[in-house]
């Protein structure tokens, strides 16, 4: 499966790969793709998200795969990889299922647990809103549920630009996704085996993966390094664009020296 890439920088710099959260597109990312003009920037469209069109089923595995072979299509062998939630957890995954693919991780309000029961229900009950109502029903109270409380006042234009972005997804491709989140792995277990630069950068409130879940990876991850974005919740490289992108600036930047120097 050959995803709809959005590319922007310089060719020939470094390959950073940014994988959009639940239930956004790759137009999330536009902030972070003008900081980083000095990189190779490629933010794919998941399946039936963006202009990507949807192929289903397919569970986070199948995400997984699509991002390798989108990436082995356009000739980069090995990226940085910036995953916001469901992106995170295809991040998680592909760092697991392919590590020398894998040049540093930067996982934004995500989590390596697996869905518990519970959440598992609410998958559910979120698919027979989005099948029964509609992704207008959908959008308001996931945003609601999602964002800082401060960003529907101070930054309402975020709130309608998020909004914007999952009125364009796919119904389907919603429920696909909603089914294939509750039924992804545990990934806890693989975090100690990595050995690549990772930065963890979380919303301080963000109540959907809350910043106990980046304690935990950063607590399981070698080297890793942890950062609050503040006035922010699951969505900081939009509620906070300017802390989000110095904090990932840096990082990219050390990460540069840091070959440099070998």
């Amino acid at each position: 499966m050959k995803l709809f890439v959005q590319e922007s920088g310089i060719p020939a710099g470094a390959p950073v790969v940014f994988l959009h959260a639940f239930p956004m597109s790759s137009g999330m990312w536009e902030p972070q793709r003008a900081a980083l003009k000095g990189f190779r920037v490629l933010a794919p469209d998941m399946r039936g998200f963006g202009k990507t069109p949807l192929v289903a089923p397919f569970l986070i595995e199948h995400l997984v795969d699509d991002v390798l072979e989108t990436l082995e299509d356009r000739g980069v062998d090995q990226a940085v990889f910036v995953g916001n939630s469901m992106g995170g957890y295809v991040a998680l995954r592909l760092a697991e299922k392919a590590p020398q693919r894998v040049r540093a991780l930067a996982l934004c309000d995500t989590r390596a647990e697996a869905d518990g029961n519970e959440a598992k229900i609410k998958r559910a009950a979120a698919i027979e809103t989005v099948r029964t109502n509609g992704l207008a029903a959908y959008a308001d109270p996931f945003l609601r549920g999602a964002l800082a409380p401060r960003t529907f006042t101070t930054s309402p234009m975020a709130v309608d630009f998020l909004r914007g972005i999952i009125l364009t997804a796919s119904r389907e491709a919603v429920m696909n996704a909603l089914m294939a989140l509750a039924a992804r792995a545990d990934l806890l277990p693989a975090l100690s085996s990595f050995r690549f630069p990772t930065l963890i950068l979380v919303g301080s409130h963000d109540q959907l993966t809350p910043p106990a879940c980046s304690e935990t990876m950063h607590g399981r991850i070698t080297g890793s390094e942890l950062h609050v974005i503040p006035d922010a919740g699951h969505f900081p490289s939009i509620e906070n664009p300017k802390v989000f992108n110095e904090k990932l600036a840096s990082f990219l930047r050390a990460l540069v020296v840091r070959e440099g120097e070998r």
